[in-house]
């Protein structure tokens, strides 16, 4: 809800970039624990950037600013920085695309590498981001970015547009050029009692005494877990039932695709 009312108000000034944007961007960035910057997608310049260090990878403000999306090269990993620059220029493309179904976009997430060097290591340490992108529109022209960035446990990159109250979601397949529709399925409230019980720390041997269940039956319902969410573990599991939304489901969630009637 934050977002969207940011998002809103980011909106109405952006077009300008006035004190008064900048605020908004403060007065957000202030009460997340994330990463975040906004990104002008028509100048390919950054309009914010939130001071923090996950992001700028030990650059400054200032630096990145100036520099615009040539920043990316000196923070993104050189293996995942092609893909990265692919993605900046197509989605502008790709959301033109979708025009008229502007209204049933919710975000755009992805996950790549940065590297950042440090003073007692020979080579740069990469360190896996999840980053979670809302398109601001403008003139029903995508015209901004918000992006948060997080650090995760995921190992594979990918880029995703998700819907809005929906479980279907594309994923952007770099080796064909073009975005395939794919749908999650719910989880149960087995699933996602393993999973809230494994955010408060609790390993598999633990989660069998908690809910007086054998050490194999909760190693299989984990296992299961893994294959439905494509994930090799539980942290894994965690940070993306999260990032879908499938921890804390909408109650009027519904199962489909915009392009269906």
């Amino acid at each position: 809800m934050i977002m969207n009312t940011f998002e809103d108000l980011f909106s109405e000034y952006a077009g300008r970039i006035t004190d008064t944007a900048n605020q908004y961007c403060k007065i957000i960035s202030s009460i997340i624990t994330d990463s975040l910057y906004v990104l002008d997608i028509v100048q390919k310049q950054f309009c914010y950037i939130k001071p923090d260090d996950l992001f700028l990878c030990g650059h400054s403000v200032e630096e990145a600013m100036t520099q615009g999306y040539d920043f990316y090269s000196q923070i993104i990993h050189p293996e995942d920085l092609p893909l990265w620059n692919n993605f900046l220029e197509i989605i502008p493309q790709y959301l033109k695309d979708l025009q008229g179904k502007q209204d049933t976009i919710d975000y755009i997430s992805c996950t790549f590498r940065l590297i950042r060097n440090n003073s007692f290591m020979k080579d740069p340490l990469s360190q896996m981001v999840y980053q979670k992108m809302i398109p601001v529109w403008k003139n029903k022209k995508i015209g901004y970015l918000i992006c948060s960035v997080e650090s995760v446990a995921y190992k594979k990159n990918g880029f995703y547009l998700h819907y809005k109250n929906s479980l279907t979601y594309e994923k952007y397949e770099p080796a064909v050029g073009s975005w395939s529709t794919h749908t999650m399925s719910f989880l149960n409230e087995r699933e996602r009692i393993l999973l809230n019980l494994s955010r408060q720390g609790l390993n598999s041997n633990d989660i069998s005494e908690t809910l007086c269940r054998s050490k194999h039956t909760i190693q299989n319902q984990i296992k299961a877990l893994f294959t439905k969410l494509d994930v090799h573990s539980m942290q894994e599991a965690v940070e993306r039932a999260n990032h879908c939304n499938l921890l804390y489901p909408y109650k009027e969630k519904k199962v489909g695709f915009p392009n269906e009637t």
